[in-house]
């Protein structure tokens, strides 16, 4: 059925497909960088700790019937390793951008978001329509100048604390700039957390 497709894609060299993961190798692809994967101390433990319930999975939504006191005490201890009030968790990171952003966002504010940030934003983006501006990536100046343009509602920045791409820490002068023009800041620590900073 997709077959001129795939062959497309084949052609182009564009084509993926899933493979095992051969455990001889050193990891340089995934997000494992705190080595969480193989730690088999931790493993144990939450093996442990959720064998205490007699419900192991969610079972709906967390609206309906999946919040669970596990997850209750994660966003609570990640609140406060964090220094915040309430935290919330969602089911992968992905979920998280799309949720945030296109949630936050609402009718006369402006999104101003750095053009390498994560697909997963860049897919929330869409359903903003004219709501959204990309700033070129990293640079507090074409910010600046776009943040000048918008005087009506709130400012959303997005950034990324590290950028999953190239490693690059997100300019010191955003949150600056963010502080500057009373801007909501949004930063992604998909790829920070538990690596740099506090």
């Amino acid at each position: 059925m997709y077959q001129t497709e795939l062959n497309a894609l084949k052609k182009a060299n564009r084509f993926r497909q899933r493979q095992i993961f051969d455990e001889e190798l050193i990891d340089f692809a995934s997000n494992d960088y705190l080595g969480l994967a193989n730690n088999k101390k931790q493993f144990k433990k939450a093996v442990k700790m959720v064998s205490q319930y007699d419900i192991h999975a969610p079972k709906a939504s967390m609206l309906v019937n999946g919040y669970h006191e596990i997850h209750e005490g994660f966003e609570r201890t990640l609140s406060f390793l964090n220094g915040f009030e309430k935290g919330l968790v969602v089911g992968s990171g992905f979920l998280a951008n799309m949720a945030l952003i296109e949630s936050l966002v609402r009718k006369k504010d402006k999104l101003f978001i750095d053009e390498e940030y994560h697909a997963s934003g860049m897919m929330a983006t869409g359903l903003l329509g004219d709501r959204v501006v990309k700033f070129r990536h990293n640079s507090a100046n074409d910010l600046e100048e776009k943040l000048k343009l918008h005087t009506v509602g709130r400012k959303i920045i997005a950034v990324e604390g590290v950028y999953s791409m190239s490693g690059e820490l997100c300019s010191r002068d955003i949150f600056e700039l963010a502080d500057k023009y009373n801007a909501i800041l949004i930063v992604d620590e998909a790829h920070s957390s538990g690596v740099i900073g506090d």
